[in-house]
């Protein structure tokens, strides 16, 4: 089944839930995505000990040598390389072959099977998926219909919470392996020369001690519930009103454009319920050598940013302009357009340097937090528009 037809049935499967009881007398799924999301961190912590043997088996594999291959789902084999507080020497499955001794972490919906050569590899291969399949030397649930999530949305939150634990596995046999700081930091572009262009993805030397089980990916649990509740808190008034103003437009056929940056976007809006709302686009902002989309808007049209750290600020002046309305969701807030009635925008809550999790020791923290959260945000939005639809 197509990922994005898998994305709307477990959606539209766990609507139904909604002020339900859900199996097994758990409480009522909350309406709010933000919400739904801390529940599965909940869920993802609860895991946490089911983590530590795939986790040592695991460190033990790369300490001798393999390689760490991540596969399966497109958003999420993107969402954990190239990112900030990830594994440097994570590589996408299917740029060579994968070998005995390897570690596979992949990404995949309850009805599809692994790959035959994945199966067949010999390699340690991690699934994380809504249920166990043949194949698999270990399972990890990604509670996508416990939380009304969708299977990406919800597989990034086992994603990181694996990945800390790999990590202080690896501290426990002596090793430090290299991270990604975000290239939206003046380092982050040098730490990428220093280290991958050389092919360097341990560190010789390090002062991490060795790290318990939990201690990052319960770390990194309790952060990121944080964030998601401050969004809930302190964004309510402008998530409902985005939702309005989308509505209005879908209503008045006005254009509607969800533009989106990062790793689990943009397919997290173009192969799910949210595209069938909004068109679905790239503009990547804060990064002069990406060239923003030469859209043309008019009065009454709604644009949404899923953005990073920098606001969107040619989309504003465009927006402005021509009487269209922006709403976007980025760490730092345009001076100008604050106080603009046809602005908004609202703070995802995570710090600028997106990994959000202090590694005793080391340079720069682990764990990238924004995919989680504006996942969760984006997918709010999506719901407050149908929520305020006729």
């Amino acid at each position: 089944m197509p990922w994005g037809l898998v994305q709307y049935a477990l959606v539209a499967a766990a609507v139904p839930m909604l002020g339900m009881a859900a199996a097994g007398g758990a409480p009522p799924l909350p309406d709010s995505y933000l919400l739904r999301v801390e529940r599965a961190l909940a869920l993802g912590r609860a895991d946490l000990s089911q983590m530590q043997q795939p986790a040592e088996q695991a460190a033990a594999c790369l300490a001798a040598g393999g390689a760490l291959w991540i596969g399966g789902n497109p958003g999420l084999v993107s969402e954990l390389t190239g990112r900030a507080g990830g594994f440097m020497l994570a590589k996408a499955l299917g740029e060579a072959p994968v070998q005995a001794g390897d570690v596979v972490i992949f990404f995949a919906p309850a009805q599809e099977k692994l790959p035959a050569a994945v199966r067949q590899s010999g390699a340690l291969v991690v699934l994380i998926s809504g249920k166990h399949q043949p194949g698999a030397s270990h399972w990890l649930p990604d509670h996508a219909a416990a939380c009304g999530l969708s299977p990406t949305l919800a597989g990034a939150v086992p994603g990181w919470l694996f990945t800390g634990e790999l990590v202080a596995a690896l501290t426990r046999l002596g090793k430090m392996p290299v991270l990604f700081e975000s290239i939206g930091l003046c380092g982050g572009i040098p730490r990428i020369r220093r280290y991958q262009e050389q092919g360097i993805f341990w560190h010789e030397q390090h002062q991490v001690p060795p790290l318990a089980a939990g201690a990052l990916g319960g770390r990194y649990a309790e952060v990121v519930s944080a964030m998601v509740r401050r969004v809930e808190a302190q964004e309510r008034k402008q998530l409902d009103q985005a939702g309005a103003w989308a509505a209005q437009a879908h209503r008045e056929e006005k254009r509607l454009i969800m533009y989106s940056m990062g790793h689990l976007f943009p397919s997290e809006v173009e192969k799910t319920d949210i595209g069938k709302l909004f068109t679905s686009a790239v503009w990547n902002t804060g990064f002069s050598y990406y060239s923003p989309p030469d859209h043309q808007y008019q009065r009454g049209d709604v644009l949404i940013h899923i953005g990073y750290q920098h606001p969107p600020t040619p989309m504003l002046d465009r927006a402005a302009q021509a009487g269209a309305r922006v709403v976007y969701v980025d760490v730092l807030a345009d001076r100008d357009y604050v106080g603009n009635p046809e602005v908004i925008w609202i703070d995802p809550m995570w710090p600028w340097s997106d990994a959000c999790v202090p590694v005793p020791g080391y340079d720069i923290p682990a764990l990238a937090s924004s995919g989680v959260v504006n996942g969760a945000i984006a997918w709010e939005i999506y719901r407050c528009a149908r929520r305020a639809a006729p």
